[in-house]
């Protein structure tokens, strides 16, 4: 049995995986909520991923004194299944990483794993506190892709940075065009993050060689979004603990790291 554990900016998400399935997924507002669930069960394997160094390092402390639990924290040194092509790999978060591991963990697993070939493109957006579109490019390359403000964070600076604009969220999305200040807003936010979905598509179509897309949607934000991208996705949950699953699989046990 192994705990995924991916440590983001807003929640810490966890995932049991037994038998190479995602069991038990769930989510945690603040790290003592998830050390309070730790201490819940009994504790497996744990494959961390983190982009916030202060919680990894208690997490890390925490664990130590478990000497039941084998832990092992996901940096880039260890051995990817993905070939990271990447000029500024120092800057690279972590989380991108895993979810595009999980991504080409999912594809790899799939039907459409049998027709892959350099026409076929990987995307996986990560729709959480910050947009990420990733993109994975034949034979498992992860070439780069995008970073925008989060829904959250575009609802919020609006409020906050305006001395007019109302605070509002995707609720008050009614039509394309908004036809009162909040639904303007709710559509703008919502459209430009499908839209951001929709372009990266669109763009690598007609400026490379793809001719099939694969688009994996995840995080917190997706739902919000999902019903107004006009492409065939997969909406994964627990796509970056795919990920960190995958990583885990691809290096040695016990994998005890700090």
């Amino acid at each position: 049995m192994l705990l995924a554990c991916d440590i983001g900016n807003t929640n810490i998400k966890t995932g049991i995986f037994e038998s190479g399935s995602l069991k038990e997924f769930k989510i945690f507002s603040s790290y003592r909520q998830f050390i309070e669930y730790s201490e819940t069960i009994t504790l497996p394997k744990i494959a961390i991923s983190s982009v916030v160094p202060q919680i990894t390092d208690k997490l890390i402390e925490h664990l130590s004194k478990l000497p039941a639990a084998e832990y092992f924290v996901i940096d880039k040194s260890v051995k990817f299944n993905l070939k990271i092509k990447y000029n500024s790999i120092e800057t690279l978060g972590i989380d991108r990483i895993c979810a595009a591991e999980g991504a080409f963990y999912l594809f790899r697993n799939s039907a459409e794993f049998d027709g892959y070939n350099s026409e076929t493109l990987l995307i996986c957006a990560d729709l959480g506190t910050a947009t990420t579109i990733n993109f994975v490019q034949f034979p498992g390359e992860f070439t780069g892709g995008l970073i925008a403000p989060g829904v959250g964070i575009m609802f919020s600076s609006l409020n906050k940075n305006t001395a007019q604009l109302p605070e509002t969220d995707e609720s008050y999305y009614k039509n394309f065009i908004g036809h009162d200040t909040k639904s303007s807003i709710a559509s703008g936010v919502i459209n430009s993050t499908a839209g951001l979905i929709e372009k990266s598509i669109n763009y690598l179509r007609a400026n490379s060689q793809v001719k099939k897309v694969k688009l994996y949607i995840t995080g917190g934000n997706a739902e919000k979004v999902i019903p107004y991208i006009n492409f065939n996705y997969e909406f994964v949950k627990g796509l970056v603990l795919t990920g960190i699953k995958s990583i885990h699989d691809a290096n040695s046990s016990p994998f005890r790291k700090i």
